[in-house]
Parts: structure tokens; sequence; C-alpha cells
């Protein structure tokens, strides 16, 4: 985790010499933490953050498979804000995590802020992540950073849709770094530079303003699975645009890229939710 440091009020800025302010204090975390207790899985820390509130969903037949849904109950996300979720997962537990509602970055004359997510897996524990839609509105500065951490035998599946601009818009300025490492070292690591002109280059989005992926680690998933069959066209996989990555050491990553959020983000959705099932079952 990432201590912040407050300066002293006797510090002194080491350029003008004059007194240094003191640093503004980090904005309350989102916590989640569950446990095993027995044959039963059960929530030990639901700690409203900031921005974010957790609350129990129900949906899962299985004692040792819980769901948390969060609820934005702050507007987010504005220039300066840092929002932060720190999850921790016992060992042979499945903790759910369900985003409701997308999140916006508003125009903030490119002032930064932040998200990210701090996950630690106990052996044989798994986490999914049903992440929404992440739209970075022109004008905003946001680096996003999902970090995992998995002891042996555990696992994670982890849904992201990024989407650069609203309707009509240029996106804003945006980095992703997702880091998922384990007992023999890292799953993955990716970082993904959207800021600037370079996220149109030859290898990156060229035309497409949409990147929905399926992370999928601690395991080797199954074959991505076909189209539904009578599909409307503009719901029809595009042609080259979903690509699955075997992963050098066990888990994959599936992405869709597109010019429309529905298209990319169905494409992914339909992938996470058979990684999901296989996860599960």
């Amino acid at each position: 985790m990432t201590r912040s440091r407050t300066l002293s009020p006797t510090a002194t800025n080491s350029v003008t010499g004059y007194p240094a302010a003191a640093a503004a204090p980090r904005p309350r975390p989102t916590r989640i933490s569950v446990e095993r207790a027995g044959n039963r899985a059960r929530f030990s820390v639901l700690d409203q953050g900031l921005y974010l509130a957790p609350r129990p969903v129900n949906g899962t037949a299985d004692p040792l498979h819980l769901r948390v849904a969060l609820i934005g109950i702050h507007m987010m996300l504005l220039g300066g804000d840092d929002v932060r979720i720190e999850v921790s997962v016992d060992p042979g537990v499945t903790l759910e995590v369900v985003e409701p509602a997308g999140m916006v970055a508003y125009d903030a004359d490119l002032v930064p802020s932040r998200w990210s997510l701090d996950a630690e897996l106990g052996e044989d524990a798994a986490l999914i992540w049903d992440g929404a839609s992440f739209v970075a509105a022109a004008g905003s500065n946001v680096r996003r950073q999902t970090r995992l951490q998995l002891a042996s035998g555990a696992r994670a599946l982890v849904r992201e849709t990024l989407v650069l601009g609203r309707s009509g818009e240029h996106g804003g300025r945006l980095r992703s770094i997702t880091r998922a490492a384990g007992p023999g070292g890292d799953f993955l690591y990716e970082d993904l530079d959207l800021t600037g002109p370079r996220h149109r280059a030859v290898g990156i989005l060229g035309d497409a303003k949409v990147v929905a992926t399926a992370t999928a680690v601690g395991w080797r998933p199954g074959a991505l699975p076909e189209p539904a069959a009578g599909a409307a066209p503009d719901g029809a996989r595009e042609p080259g645009r979903t690509r699955r990555f075997d992963l050098a050491a066990p888990g994959a990553v599936a992405r869709s890229l597109s010019v429309q959020a529905h298209t990319a983000d169905r494409e992914a959705g339909a992938v996470f939710e058979a990684w999901r099932a296989e996860l599960t079952s």
C-alpha cells in the first residue's frame, strides 16, 4: 500500500527556502475484506470511502461466494479526486464486486485525478471484478491503476471498459496500468497510455475510441465464445476487432476495440460471462 507523508509545520521548500505547505491528506479509501468462518464466508470489513460505499448483494448459493456492489455517494471524477479501493480476500473464498453504474471523468482543464484498486488474494481465493464503463471526457486527465497480488492457487477475473470521450467529443488523457503478480512473479504488467495523439498510433487504437477487456489470471480460460446467432448487424462481432492474448503464466486477456461503446462492451461482456462460469463452476 502507498503511504502518504505529511510535512511538518517547520519543513521548508528546498527551492524557495520558505516554509512548505503541509501535504493534503489522501481521501478515505473504500475497504472490503472477506474471510472464511468454517464452511461459510463473511465480510470482515466493509468501510465506506469518500466516494464509494460497499453494499452486500444476494444472488449466489455458494456459501463461500460473496457479492458486493460499489455505490457512488459523491460526485466523481473531478480534477484532484483520488478514488481508492482496497480489497482483501482470505484463502478459499470467492468475492465478486459489481459496479452497477458507469463512471465519468469530467472536464477538469487537465487537472489530474486518480482511480486505483489494490487487491490481495489468499491461497485458492478468487476475485471477480465486474466493472462498468469508464468514460474519459474531453479535458479530463486520469490515471487508473489496478494491482492484484495472488497467493498460490488464487484466481482473478477483471472486466474493464475504457471510453475516450462522450458522444461527439474527443477523449481526455487516460493512462491505465494493470499489474497482476503471483508467487512466481508477474502474470501481467500492462501500461496503456492513451494520453495525447499517441492513442491513434498503429498498434494502439487507430480509429477506435473504446477498449473493452476481460482479464483472467491464475488459470488458463477456455476459448472465446462465438457471437450469438441472429445478432443484429451493429451487435455482430466486428471482423479483426476482438483478440485473445495468452499470458506466459496461466491467464489470458480478451480485448475488443470499437468506435461504439455498446459493441465493444457486449463483446468483452460475453467473454467475461463465459470465463466467470468457468471460474465459479
